[in-house]
């Protein structure tokens, strides 16, 4: 019976398996679910030999197996949705009963048989428990409904992991996620986030997160598991968040939607306010989508488009403006605008293909695209209109996936997974950029032109067998990177610095007689050139293998068993170190630092995992597990060091600086022009000549090496908690979670000042190489730490309402960030503010996103006369954040500006001491002290966005929404730990902008939306 095209798929599986091992992949996540249960007889005695019959209402698809000795069942492999299931044996009725399953979940649904002739029908009209009896891990599923009704910023369905306890909303941390719902999961930054697509990679392997967003039409649902996955998932030591792309159906299904914001509906945020500017804005969100049968139960179309037109700006800076509207009358070549317009236009499409061979062989093939062009997202308030850009992306996602069911017990599942993406930043105007000391600037932007572009196949198999109590899964996943990399040009064009701004200049004739042209106005002069590519030589794959067993030991305890091991394959550029300049320089003077390091080799995962059923009725359970869990070195880590190892080196060619007016300098001569820069006139007198591109470094450049024994990151995970489902449609959650992250990066600068010299600078003079400054060490022995104490109710639709709401009281602790942000996470860019004592406890503390309370409440509420509500209400206790200097503490030529210097006598006096040599000297004297990392706390955090509708319908399968969604409806200033830092500045301690200054997807201010959805 199991002979024909099972077969054939099985062979094919088996030989890929094999070809895949060959090489060198990695596991990611299923996009299905499971029903299992017992069949008993009204005693409770169990049933042998049942035939139990699943069928999809959508499809018709239908699964069939038979309870073993001990009555039990199991379905694996299932597309989510709606089944019948059916049980039937002689001298028994039949059975009937309604399941909806959700996404990497297992529904039970046991069967209680009553004597009868088959004939005869017995019909279980009650909903499936909520509750998930067999779960050990901290997971959430988004159930369709929640997708569709709640609230959503930017139609990213991400936002709705907020919804999860332990998550909350993080900042950007990289120019191409703005638009990006970017979560922290248990303090960390999103990172390390893996998201997947019908189990399909979706991972941005140079800086993390997501690669793309889905048309909010084409998802079905998600999950997102916050701590100790199953062995099937791998590749991150964080969070994992699986979704799943509708389908077609046997019926005609769609939606037609549109959504519009003016900017009379959006409320004026507080710095906008400052500058008596509301910015212009508008944007529409428009599409749909269709489902249907293409041949009855047999193949199935679905098809999802959307696109967003967005014209908004922001408020230049008043004083920036003020100051640049004075150069622009004084001649030169800026472009001032109190607005600075941000347009935005994207299109995100999704089609899917389902064909039934039989009810034993399935397949689909899905592709999903994005692409979005926009302008000026890398100004920030303080430039002018030549200081814009554009930004252009493109993103693409693709998989085939086989199912095969070779037996009643043993199933099999293929995916092919295809994944593209490239992202350009850049700008029309290639002309110097021109800097003043308040910070206003204009000319080409300094964070242009770069570019990121990733190409990736992906070949992964499971099978599964249950056996009487065991289910066993084995699962092969190979991924290839044939192109991964890009890339950047900071401050590509001559960069020219004022020794004041333009208000001073023009307002000084005694000190500027010639105005911006008086030699000795300008101070600083520098540039670059090289090439700026960081192409990973070669490539990159993965490859991973899990066996994983699912054993239920009795009717009321489950135990989960996995390991799993991950090899990556040049994911630290061991092909590209050797070339580096850096490298071959401490391999010059006999440098520890000079061995070559290689990817893991042993990153073996075990994971363990129970659920005990405290009465034997699914209403209390007990759970619990560990795991070790290992995540990925992403690109930007050896970036810098690839950099290094090409034919020519980006770097800067030559730095020039002057005292002002009435000084002069040395060594500072224009190049090409013969004029000293205290000499040089601005506007009179040529531009420098740039230097060729050099293969070498220059003295005093900064070395970037990946330290010897750089391993992947890992977490210890476990958790402990309690479940109980106080009906079929409302389930309470305890749980305690514990995660200890090592292997974390951590960069160190093994080439510091001390006592006024750099310790590797006579080796390099020895061996006759360019004198280096600073050397920074990619490391990876940093270290987190998080606990937390997760409570959650959760309610589907009974009695017209739905609700969701979870509280965490936790600890998210890590090692001191100085990278110039202050909502990053401990563990990617951390830099020991001495390198000489790396492990200082004073540099420990507190992560940016740590929130000790954090509350989510969401639902959704049918009111009389078509009328719903749909809020999603949070609440987060106040972020810390760090205090800065801004001046080199230590002297150590790290160019850090940490820690803060505080006399013993008066230890909140951040300011008395503004010197390194003040600060050397109270220290050394033990009347002063450094102030810990993260000790300040910035504002709660409060937003609620609550979405209106009034529905309509016209027969049983359309229906009409009128709907307005109000985002920050109390119009909260949230300025969370975005705070002014740096002691001794006129803002200090002072708003600077607003929580997730980076992130598009928390509104600064009330903003309104009006719209209509058509579903049929």
């Amino acid at each position: 019976m199991y002979k024909t095209s099972s077969f054939v798929s099985f062979v094919f599986a088996v030989g890929m398996l094999l070809v895949l091992l060959a090489p060198g992949a990695h596991a990611q996540a299923t996009a299905t679910a499971t029903i299992e249960g017992t069949v008993t007889d009204q005693t409770g005695a169990s049933i042998a030999g049942a035939q139990v019959v699943a069928k999809s209402k959508a499809t018709a698809l239908t699964r069939t197996t038979s309870s073993n000795d001990s009555g039990f069942y199991r379905f694996e492999l299932l597309p989510v949705g709606a089944y019948t299931v059916t049980a039937t044996k002689s001298g028994f009725a039949t059975f009937i009963a309604n399941i909806e399953i959700m996404i990497g979940q297992t529904s039970t649904a046991n069967i209680e048989m009553k004597p009868g002739a088959i004939s005869e029908m017995v019909e279980v009209t009650g909903e499936a428990p909520i509750a998930d009896q067999s779960k050990t891990d901290i997971s959430q599923n988004i159930t369709p409904t929640e997708v569709e009704e709640l609230p959503l910023l930017g139609r990213d369905v991400a936002n709705l992991a907020y919804l999860a306890p332990g998550v909350k909303a993080a900042d950007s941390y990289d120019p191409t996620k703005n638009r990006y719902a970017i979560i922290s999961v248990n303090g960390q930054g999103g990172r390390n986030v893996n998201v997947t697509i019908n189990g399909v990679d979706n991972k941005d392997n140079t800086v993390g997160g997501p690669v793309m967003q889905l048309p909010l039409e084409a998802v079905q649902e998600f999950v997102i598991s916050t701590q100790r996955f199953s062995a099937a998932n791998g590749r991150s030591e964080g969070a994992a968040i699986n979704m799943v792309t509708k389908s077609g159906s046997n019926s005609l299904h769609g939606s037609l939607f549109g959504f519009f914001r003016e900017q009379q509906f959006n409320a004026i945020d507080k710095f906008a306010s400052e500058s008596g500017t509301k910015p212009p804005y508008e944007r529409q969100f428009f599409g749909g989508s269709v489902g249907a049968p293409i041949i009855k139960d047999k193949l199935f179309g679905f098809f999802a488009i959307e696109r967003q037109r967005e014209q908004t700006s922001f408020a230049e800076s008043p004083d920036a403006l003020s100051e640049l509207q004075l150069a622009a009358g004084a001649g030169l070549a800026a472009q001032p605008s109190s607005i600075i317009p941000t347009p935005f236009y994207e299109n995100r499409y999704n089609g899917r293909i389902d064909y039934h061979f039989s009810d034993r062989e399935t397949a689909y093939l899905s592709y999903t695209s994005q692409a979005n062009n926009s302008e000026n997202d890398q100004s920030n308030g303080t430039g002018d209109l030549t200081e814009g850009n554009f930004t252009k992306n493109h993103l693409q996602v693709a998989n085939f996936t086989l199912n095969s069911v070779l037996h009643p017990t043993l199933v099999n599942s293929f995916t092919f997974g295809y994944q593209f993406w490239n992202n350009i930043i850049d700008s029309t105007a290639k002309v110097p950029l021109v800097t003043f000391t308040g910070g206003s600037s204009f000319g080409t932007n300094a964070n242009v032109p770069q570019e990121s572009y990733q190409r990736k196949f992906q070949f992964r198999d499971d099978i599964t067998k249950t056996l009487n109590r065991h289910t066993l899964k084995f699962g092969v996943d190979y991924i290839y990177n044939p192109k991964l990399g890009g890339f950047f040009e900071s401050n590509s064009t001559l960069e020219v610095d004022f020794g004041a701004d333009p208000s001073a200049i023009l307002a000084d004739a005694v000190t500027y007689p010639q105005g911006f042209a008086t030699p000795g106005a300008v101070i600083g002069m520098s540039a670059s050139s090289g090439n700026p590519y960081f192409d990973m030589p070669g490539g990159t794959k993965q490859l991973g293998l899990f066996f994983q067993d699912d054993w239920k030991v009795t009717h009321r305890l489950s135990l989960n068993l996995g390991v799993r091991w991950d090899k990556d394959f040049n994911l630290i550029g061991a092909s590209a170190i050797a070339g580096s300049r850096t490298f071959q320089e401490l391999a010059a003077i006999g440098s520890p630092y000079a061995s070559l390091p290689h990817d893991d080799d042993h990153d073996f995962s075990p994971r363990i995992g129970f659920a005990y059923d405290l009465k034997g009725n699914g209403r209390h359970v007990l759970r619990g597990g560990y795991g070790l869990y290992y995540g990925n070195v992403f690109q930007n880590i050896p970036l810098f060091m690839i950099q290094q190892a090409n034919p020519t080196i980006y770097q800067g060619v030559f730095s020039l600086t002057a005292g002002g007016p009435g000084t002069t300098c040395t060594n500072c001569e224009v190049p090409g022009t013969g004029i000293p820069l205290s000499s040089w006139r601005y506007g009179v007198d040529p531009f420098p000549v740039i230097p060729p591109p050099l293969t070498d470094l220059v003295d005093g450049a900064t070395g970037r090496v990946m330290d010897p024994h750089y391993r992947n990151p890992v977490s210890q995970q476990f958790n402990f908690g309690y479940q109980w489902a106080v009906s079929n449609s409302s389930v309470i959650e305890v749980d305690y979670v514990h995660e200890l992250g090592l292997h974390e990066n951590k960069t160190v600068n093994i080439n510091p000042i001390v006592n006024g010299t750099r310790p590797l600078a006579a080796d390099f003079t020895a061996a006759g190489v360019p004198v280096l400054g600073r050397v920074m060490d990619e490391s990876s022995i940093n270290r987190s730490r998080y606990d937390g104490l997760n409570f959650s109710y959760r309610q589907r639709m009974t009695r017209h309402f739905s609700l969701n709401t979870n509280y965490s009281l936790s600890r998210a602790m890590g090692w001191a960030v100085e990278s110039g942000g202050k909502d990053l996470g401990s563990g990617f860019r951390n830099y020991p503010h001495d390198p000489l004592n790396p492990w200082d406890p004073r540099d420990f503390g507190p992560t940016p996103n740590d929130e000790r309370h954090h509350i989510t409440v969401s639902g959704v509420f049918d009111l009389p006369w078509g009328v719903q509500i749909s809020p999603i209400v949070q609440f987060g206790s106040a972020r810390p954040f760090d205090l800065v200097s801004g001046f080199d503490v230590l002297a150590r030529g790290s160019g850090y500006t940490r820690p803060v210097i505080v006399p013993n006598d008066d230890p909140t006096n951040f300011t008395a001491i503004t010197t390194s040599a003040d600060a050397l000297a109270c220290l050394a004297a033990a009347t002063c002290r450094q102030v810990g990392y993260d000790t300040m706390r910035g504002r709660n955090f409060f937003q609620m966005d609550v979405r209106f509708a009034k529905n309509i319908r016209f027969g049983e399968t359309r229906k009409l929404q009128l709907i307005f969604q109000a985002f920050n409806l109390t119009n909260k200033t949230n300025y969370g730990n975005d705070i002014h830092n740096t002691a001794g500045t006129d803002t200090f301690l002072t708003p600077e902008g607003y929580i997730n200054p980076g992130s598009t997807t928390i509104p600064r201010a009330f903003v309104g939306e009006f719209g209509a959805r058509f579903t049929f």
